[in-house]
Parts: C-alpha cells; structure tokens; sequence
C-alpha cells in the first residue's frame, strides 16, 4: 500500500459502501476517504469556552478532549477489511488482484473472535429477523448509541421547528418597498423607520402654513388655524403590520409582491387636523379672498343709548346704521378647496393652487327686512303687575326710516358706503302716572237728604274708590263693598224715595252711577239687573243693582274714582285715551204701565191730622225702556252710531190717598179704577225684568 489508500482498482461502488458504513458502524468514525481533520489549538480553545447560560447546567466544567491518533492507512485498510467481515461475513479481495470480488471464501482470521451461541430461531421466524437480531447481540451498545444520536436530532428538529415558528417571519424589519409618503421604509426596524420619517419630515407640519393660491390672491391657512401634527408611530405601525396580517396566503403574497413591488402607507389617516377649523376658515374667505368677492357689510355706530323711561335722556346722540355696499368678484368652492388641502398635507406640500372653481359673482343682496328686525326696537307702553299691583316703567323704541333707507339702497353702487340715522319713539305710556291721566267716563247723580242713606253712599264710595282694573280684569261691586254688611258700618235705609227701608239702602244708587261710567268708557258690563222700580236718581234705564259686575276690555289698566260731593256722587273711569270718539247715554220709553190710586181711611180727627185728599205715597208709572249709547267724533261732535245697552222693564207704584170720614158718614169714597190692564201685567212682571247687555 506503498502507492496510496486505493493503488489497486476500487471495488464495486455499492460494495464499498457497504465497506464504509460497516466500518462506521463499528468505530463510529468516518473512513480514511473522508476523515482528514485534526485536532488543533484552535478546536481545544473552542472546547473550553463556556456554553450559553440557557444551556450549560449549573457548576458544569468543561476539558478539552485528549487528541486523537490518526491511523496509518496500512492500519486502516485493515480495521475495514475486519468489520466487513464481521458485518457481512464475507472477505474483500486482496490489493492488486484484478476484477476483485467478493464472493471468494474469507481467509481464515488472524484471530478467532469469541464464539457466540446463535440466537434461537423460533419456528416459521422469517431469516432476516435472525440476522437481526444476531447482529444486535453483537453489536448493542453500538445499535443503542445509534438510536440515541437519532432521538436527539428528532428532539433538536422539533425545538427548531418550534422556535422558527415562534420567531418574527422577517426578523423585526418592514418588509421592502414599503414607502410613507415619499419615504421608503422597507427593511427597517419600527424604530429606525420612526427615526428616519422624523428625520425627513423635520418640524415642517409644526412650522409651515398652508397658502392657498386663488386667481393671485393668498389665502394663508395658519398652522394654528389648521392644529396639524403627525403620528410617524402610527404611521410606521401601520408599515410593519404589513406582510404579517391577514390569511397565510395573504402574508406569502405581500412578502412576493415586495420583492418587485411598492407599498404606500396613507399619511392622510395620521395627520391630526381640525377639520371644523379649515372648513370654517374656507367658508367665511370664499367670499372674501383678497381683492375679490366682497359681501356687504352693516351695522351700528357710535354709543348704544339707554331706552328705560327711568334712565331715557331724550338729548343722548342717537347711532347710525351703516351700509356698506359689496363689490363684485371672484369666488370659489369652499368644499373643492378643503380637498385639495387635505390632498396637499398628505403629500407634504404647504401651496395649493385653486384652478377650475372660481366662479364671477355679485354680493348677496341687502335684507333690509332683516336689518330693521335685528336693530330696530319697538315702544312699550308702562304695565301694572297684576299680582302686586306694581307699575313696569315702560321703554322708549329705537328705530329708522325703513322707506328712506329702500330708497338709498336702491340707487347705492358697489362699495358705496350709506350712513342712516337712527331714531327715538315715546310710547304711549311712559310710566304710572301716564295710565290714568284721560277721563275716560264720568257720571253723576243727585241724593237726597237722609243721614242713614247718606252715610251707606259714603262708605260705598270709599269702597270703590282708587280700584284698578288691569286688562282683562273684572270687578264686582258688591265684593268692592263688602256686601253691605252691617259689620263695616251700612244702614237701613231706603233704596229710594217713597220706598222702604232695607238693609244698605242707596248703595245701589252708586252701583248705578258706576254702571253710567262704565258705559261711558266702554268698559264691558258682565253682570247687572235693573231695579224693580223706576229710580228717580238716574235717567231713565241706566240703573244697576248692586250685583254689577265690570270687566276691562282696553290694552291699558283704568282707575275708578269715586266721591259724594254737595249732593251729588259722582263716579269717573281715568285711564289712557286712545279714542277718537265720545258717548252719550240715551234711552226711549216702549210702553208706559199707569199706576194705580189707592184710598186709605183715616177717622177724623186722626193721631196723624191727615186732611181728606192728603197724598201719602205719591207713586210712580211702570215703563219699558230701551237704553243705548251714541257716538260722536271727538273732533266734529257729529253723530256716529248708536248702540244698544239694555231693554228695562219697571213696576209701576200705586198712589196712595189719605181719605178722612166724620163718625156720621158710614161709606168711604170709592177707590180709583185709572189702573190699566198693561199696569196689572207690568207689576205681575216687573221683578223678572231683562238683565242689561253689554255696553
């Protein structure tokens, strides 16, 4: 073997194959074909170095290994030749012998190996088993190392697979071509790409201001206006979830396509804007870019005058309303440009330039319907309160010629400026004192002297006396006095003359004086009965009993005034006049009921000296009465109209007679028969007469 490890010609390649395995088999090593390494300093230095700490147990001590002799080839060829023949029974030809073989005879050994009884061979037990399991009695601790060395690398294959699936796919970076807006980003770590759009970027969506180009005019639109700021976080999120979302076949096509591919990440998502903001801002210029478009414009100048009647001064400088007249120009699409801006912060670019939307229009035209609502202030008249009884100082109006000021708009010209004056009006009713300042309606009648009866008008008077009556409110006399009752000081006394005495009597005589006011002042009558008899106070169908019940129909409170005075009572309305008339009280007797005469037999003489013939009870016809008011104008005095109040029916009263008889008379006088049939219905009817209607 003096010419190298195969001189000879080499055996058959499966042949040697199964020289080489048997060989390994055995030693474990590989043959003189391959094994050529030798231990170096290097591999013991290696050796001695600590192993990872997740893999070097705890207070494990690691030695290089002894070196290894590396057999002469002589030795070699001849540890193969033996484990050949001991794996296969068979010897390899001798060296330099032509077209070996294998199938000569093996040469008696050098050495006789142990004889080994042969495995038992149970009955129908096919060949290859025993061979089997002849060469595993042979050779076990060789078989068992071999399949601990293969449980091994199925253990070590399992952990990879474990781990490689555990493990990021792209080993923490983006995958390529994966552009934030111009930036690409491919290949980077999450933290790099961050870096590097902060880098790019620099501070420009914290500095730059959109300038928004229409037609030469600049509109700037103010990074404070707009509140821009960008999340390059969550911008880059995005970028590294691409590739590693979705289906697996979705992932495998993300990761093909960013081989020859580029994916873009919108910016627009992660730009934080105050949208409002920009719309606002767009909408409030489309009018107004520059030296275009111009609205108009208007509003007050000078100081705000104080309207309250408690602090009004009439010499206080009123304002002036100014117009300014808009001028023509060019405008544009508030919506249109708010897209184009967005689309120009995505891409970082801080100028748009407006093309295709301007439009050439006229200022809006001027409302001047709307101006004199929003400006103009209406008078109001003082009030009472109802509750307290309190007067509300009425206010002064502020206002302008709304003819003259159409006028000058109608003639204006773009950009001219009007200037119109503004102007006070009084109201009505400034304060309380201006409610009752008109006599609206006044009446009064004549009294006779009787001190009990006197003194029931006087005190029905006090009760009346200073009530107001704001609008829509009503007033009962008989609550006003409190019901006549005896308790506040009224008398018996007589409603009237030849009449008897009841309780409270002559208080109807102001109930009628109040119902002639109120007539007279159109206040509007809710309740109230003629009397039964014809009173001789009042003219003929104005009386009232004292159930009258008032109610104020005006816009204005009223104040009832009422007194007896050098034989008279007299009642006045006192409020706001706003009439241009005037009334009167008129009235026409329908029918006339006469009464009837009745004798009464006195002896003579007699305790009261009656003569034959004296008049005891004078009496009084019974009418019916119609009642109304006329109108006259209150500058001309001429006629207007005339208006129903009432149609009256009264009793007639009989006449009594005194007639005195000397003891030799034994017949009286006969009595009068003058009563009519129309007397007799009329006092049958007269308690039910009509209540009054309003007046």
């Amino acid at each position: 073997m003096s010419q190298g490890r195969f001189s000879n010609p080499r055996p058959h390649r499966e042949e040697e194959r199964e020289i080489e395995k048997a060989y390994r088999d055995l030693t474990r090593k590989q043959s003189h074909k391959t094994y050529e390494h030798k231990v170096t300093a290097e591999d013991i230095a290696r050796a001695e170095q600590p192993l990872p700490t997740q893999l070097q147990p705890e207070d494990a001590v690691f030695t290089a290994p002894d070196p290894v002799p590396v057999p002469s080839p002589e030795a070699e060829d001849r540890q193969i030749e033996d484990a050949f023949r001991q794996v296969t029974g068979r010897k390899v030809a001798p060296r330099g012998s032509v077209g070996a073989t294998f199938d000569v005879p093996p040469k008696e050994p050098e050495f006789q190996p142990k004889e080994k009884k042969p495995a038992k061979k149970s009955a129908g037990q096919p060949l290859w088993l025993g061979e089997v399991m002849e060469f595993y009695q042979q050779n076990s601790k060789l078989v068992l190392a071999a399949l601990c060395a293969v449980s091994v690398m199925v253990i070590v294959f399992v952990i990879l697979l474990f781990a490689r699936s555990a493990k990021d796919p792209y080993d923490g970076r983006i995958l390529n071509n994966v552009y934030i807006a111009d930036v690409n980003v491919g290949g980077m770590t999450k933290t790099e790409a961050v870096s590097t759009l902060n880098m790019v970027f620099g501070d420009a969506y914290a500095t730059e201001d959109m300038v928004i180009d229409i037609s030469g005019t600049k509109l700037t639109l103010t990074k404070k206006d707009s509140g821009i700021s960008f999340d390059a976080n969550g911008a880059v999120e995005e970028a590294y979830a691409y590739g590693r979302t979705g289906t697996q076949s979705e992932r495998d096509a993300a990761f093909k396509a960013s081989k020859t591919q580029t994916h873009n990440i919108a910016v627009l998502p992660y730009l934080n804007l105050k949208t409002a903001n920009i719309r606002e801002f767009l909408t409030d210029k489309a009018g107004k870019p520059g030296n275009t478009l111009v609205q108009s414009t208007y509003g007050l100048e000078g100081a705000e005058p104080e309207l309250s009647a408690e602090k009004f001064d009439n010499d206080a400088p009123t304002q002036t309303l100014v117009i300014t007249i808009g001028k023509p120009g060019v405008g544009f699409d508030p919506e249109e440009v708010y897209n184009q801006v967005l689309d120009a912060y995505s891409q970082r670019v801080f100028l748009v330039t407006v093309e295709n939307v301007e439009t050439l229009k006229e200022p809006d035209p001027i409302d001047l319907d709307r101006i004199y609502k929003e400006y103009c202030v209406e008078p109001v008249n003082a009030s009472v309160n109802p509750t307290t009884g309190k007067t509300i100082p009425g206010t002064y109006g502020y206002t302008f010629d709304k003819e003259a000021a159409q006028k000058l708009l109608d003639n204006a010209q773009f950009g001219e400026v009007l200037r119109i004056p503004m102007e006070y009006v009084k109201p009505d009713i400034v304060d309380a004192s201006s409610f009752y300042q008109d006599i609206l309606g006044e009446y009064k009648t004549k009294y006779f002297t009787h001190e009990k009866r006197t003194e029931n008008l006087r005190l029905a008077c006090e009760g009346i006396d200073g009530r107001i009556l704001n609008p829509g409110e009503s007033f009962s006399f008989l609550d006003a006095v409190n019901r006549l009752d005896p308790y506040y000081g009224f008398k018996s006394a007589p409603d009237d003359t030849d009449m008897d005495d009841i309780s409270g009597g002559g208080a109807v005589q102001v109930s009628s004086t109040l119902y002639c006011a109120a007539l007279l002042s159109d206040l509007t009558i809710i309740e109230g009965k003629n009397m039964k008899y014809l009173p001789s106070f009042v003219k003929e169908g104005f009386d009232a009993d004292t159930n009258l019940i008032i109610k104020n129909p005006l816009p204005y409170p009223v104040r009832i005034n009422a007194q007896i005075s050098n034989g008279y009572v007299k009642v006045s309305i006192l409020g706001t006049e706003q009439r241009d008339y005037y009334r009167k009280l008129g009235s026409d007797i329908v029918q006339t009921y006469k009464a009837e005469t009745e004798y009464q037999v006195f002896p003579y003489p007699n305790a009261e000296d009656y003569e034959d013939g004296d008049v005891l009870r004078k009496g009084r016809d019974g009418y019916q009465i119609k009642s109304y008011t006329i109108r006259y104008d209150r500058l001309t005095d001429q006629w207007l109209s005339s208006d129903s109040v009432a149609t009256s029916t009264y009793n007639a009263i009989t006449r009594i007679v005194a007639s005195v008889v000397t003891p030799e008379e034994t017949t009286s006088p006969t009595q009068s028969t003058e009563s009519t049939d129309a007397a007799t219905q009329s006092t049958e009817g007269g308690s039910d007469s009509d209540s009054l209607a309003d007046g």
